[in-house]
């Protein structure tokens, strides 16, 4: 499942194209914003992956990739796979 948002609270969690994310720091060229995009994070122009925020992946024992988000406006743990919500209270 892709969130854009929380679907608990609501608060967003995408940001910037990567390489515009990287631009706008002052940091890179365009030019050296796309190849670091790439290289790093997996971004190609049919892939336009963003920066996430507001959220942390979390993994767990057994399985090597995040298995639930954890939003950091609401504390809710949302399974990856099944949407599952958990609130922290």
């Amino acid at each position: 499942m892709h969130h854009t948002n929380c679907p608990n609270c609501g608060i967003t969690w995408e940001g910037k194209e990567i390489p515009l994310g990287l631009f706008s720091t002052g940091r890179y060229t365009v030019r050296e914003a796309v190849e670091t995009a790439a290289e790093y994070y997996g971004w190609t122009p049919e892939n336009k992956e963003k920066f996430g925020f507001n959220v942390i992946g979390v993994e767990t024992p057994g399985y090597d990739g995040v298995s639930y988000w954890l939003c950091q406006g609401c504390n809710a743990k949302i399974a990856r796979f099944t949407g599952e919500i958990k609130c922290s209270h």
